[in-house]
């Protein structure tokens, strides 16, 4: 018989998979591996945040930039009035540190807290409240995140992010890019837990601030047939929670808490 030289069949020193399945392989576990940290990181966030002494966070509010935005003179005198109506639920709210409002013009109905506590308030929520009592809901939400520190919680995860990206590639890496999306789906998890939470204050504040809770649902109940565009899939990456949803919530509260609904007061902000 001939002798016919041939390879085995099987050489240990030969992959025989593509090698771009390895580096996806790779690709997807330092993925993993990264947004298991920024989780767990946003987790101390979170602890450090809640442990923060009063003085702490007055010391730390000193060294943050006042995002304060410019108001028309036209608008001064409604300023007045929204500083008076936040001024006002200070006490039910348990606020320490100041609260400065700012209205600017805006087509959007919302207000948000920007760092240093203070409390932005876009004109065209005006218009989409008709009572004393439906603005001053809005406004308790927005000092519900101050006493809740939720501002603070936000700037943490923002640094986190950037520190991991820096960290793993280099501060012009595009890391930071790359984990958006995911860290987007994320927040807006943690955010919607943040904004029911602020809406349970809110209503104990109006409560608190009126007697009773007429007005809470107002603004949510103006803006339910807008809230078409978070059906679907998109509803989960909104960073609130869908409106009907937030007024079933409000009316449950409303009855667990034995609250009552009275009669609102006309919104009167030019003198």
């Amino acid at each position: 018989m001939k002798y016919q030289p041939s390879l085995p069949e099987h050489n240990d020193n030969v992959s025989y998979e593509h090698p771009l399945k390895d580096v996806a392989a790779i690709a997807g576990w330092l993925l993993a591996g990264t947004v298991l940290l920024f989780w767990l990181l946003g987790l101390a966030v979170d602890a450090v945040v809640d442990r923060l002494s009063h003085e702490s966070e007055a010391r730390l509010y000193a060294l943050l930039p006042a995002q304060v935005m410019d108001t028309a003179p036209a608008e001064q005198a409604q300023q007045v009035r929204l500083q008076a109506l936040v001024d006002s639920m200070r006490s039910c709210a348990g606020l320490r540190l100041p609260a400065k409002v700012s209205l600017t013009k805006s087509d959007t109905p919302n207000a948000a807290v920007v760092p240093g506590g203070n409390i932005i308030v876009f004109s065209a929520l005006l218009g989409q409240v008709r009572s004393e009592n439906g603005l001053a809901f809005v406004l308790a939400h927005e000092l519900a995140h101050i006493t809740q520190r939720d501002h603070l919680r936000s700037m943490g995860r923002g640094i986190v992010l950037f520190g991991i990206s820096t960290l793993l590639t280099g501060s012009d890496s595009g890391l930071s890019d790359l984990l958006a999306p995911v860290n987007h789906l994320g927040q807006a998890s943690y955010s919607r837990t943040r904004e029911a939470a602020a809406d349970a204050t809110a209503l104990r504040i109006l409560n608190c601030r009126y007697g009773h809770a007429g007005g809470a649902t107002e603004l949510f109940a103006a803006l339910k047939d807008e809230d078409e565009a978070f059906a679907g899939l998109s509803h989960y990456t909104a960073s609130h929670p869908a409106m009907q949803d937030r007024i079933d919530t409000l009316n449950a509260a409303i009855k667990a808490g034995g609250m009552t609904v009275g009669p609102v007061l006309p919104l009167q902000l030019v003198p």
